[in-house]
């Protein structure tokens, strides 16, 4: 594949030039935001939420394309046609998904689910692939990107919980297993990266690195995640639709909206005529269809919402 169509995936948006205070008054407009529209708020959260558990995000201030431009993630085909690809995705997947699945639910996180049980939001569509709107508490979540909790046969698309394939994976390559110890010995871990990812010590090579196939056909697993250059499902993505048009304003928090599959939400609901607030410290794609944009952390924001309403 080109260089330039690797850095068209990227889309970098701007880092925020000014910063816009918390207050008493602007958390006063969020609340009232919420309870103007009745419960009819829809949440649409990115990687950004999931910072403050120790996910590392792509495109924030901090994020792996802005701190280290050579980074490339593996794209859908690469994965599904190249055996070189498999072996590095499941290697680096081999370290990376221990401490993906460590990471807590954070104070936005329980926000959303605070909101949801007390009726002030009606629902979430997340782009992350970590599980923690839904380990929070929140009940009616999409995840549009899919979840790294399980894998699925290529072929005749059978599941496979990730705990299990992670066994799976370790009886194969006990030698890699191995050196995972002597590292949680030292205290040591590889340099983590976005989804699951981090980068293998130098002394390790991904081509002896083997790999299940499935049991019932022999074809290959790939987690249940859109990778770069794949597509979201059409029924994901109907309901996603349906989600928005069965809301009355659209919440956006944590993210860029830099793949399209999030931004057209956005654009959806603002050819309805519906409110859309973004919550987010960095410019985004959305930020000319935003009724109200507001320049800084989630984190800042939810929390103290959702403390509000409740009192």
């Amino acid at each position: 594949m080109a260089p330039s169509a690797r850095i068209k995936i990227k889309n970098l948006y701007g880092l925020p030039k000014a910063h816009t205070p918390v207050t008493a008054a602007l958390l006063e407009t969020v609340c009232d935001f919420f309870q103007r529209h009745q419960g009819r708020v829809l949440g649409l959260t990115g990687a950004g939420v999931s910072v403050p558990s120790g996910i590392p995000d792509y495109r924030g201030a901090h994020g792996t394309y802005r701190v280290h431009g050579e980074y490339t993630p593996i794209l859908h085909h690469e994965l599904v046609t190249q055996h070189a690809s498999r072996q590095r995705y499941w290697a680096r997947s081999f370290f990376g998904i221990r401490p993906a699945f460590r990471a807590e639910p954070n104070g936005i996180h329980r926000a959303f689910a605070e909101l949801e049980a007390s009726q002030y939001l009606h629902g979430l569509i997340t782009q992350n692939v970590d599980g923690l709107h839904l380990q929070a508490g929140s009940r009616n979540v999409l995840e549009l990107h899919g979840t790294l909790k399980r894998v699925q046969c290529l072929e005749c698309g059978s599941l496979e919980n990730r705990d299990e394939f992670q066994r799976r994976l370790e009886r194969l390559n006990p030698e890699w297993a191995e050196f995972w110890r002597q590292m949680v010995r030292s205290g040591e871990e590889p340099q983590r990266r976005p989804d699951g990812d981090v980068d293998l010590p130098p002394n390790l090579q991904y081509g002896s690195f083997k790999y299940p196939q499935c049991p019932h056909c022999h074809g290959h697993y790939m987690p249940t995640v859109v990778f770069f250059g794949g597509n979201v499902a059409d029924a994901v993505r109907s309901r996603s639709y349906r989600m928005v048009d069965e809301s009355a304003a659209l919440l956006v928090c944590g993210t860029s909206l830099a793949t399209f599959s999030a931004y057209r939400l956005v654009r959806h609901a603002r050819e309805q005529g519906k409110e859309v607030v973004i919550v987010n410290y960095g410019e985004t794609r959305g930020d000319g269809d935003a009724t109200l944009k507001l320049e800084t952390a989630a984190e800042d924001v939810l929390p103290p919402v959702a403390a509000k309403l409740r009192s």
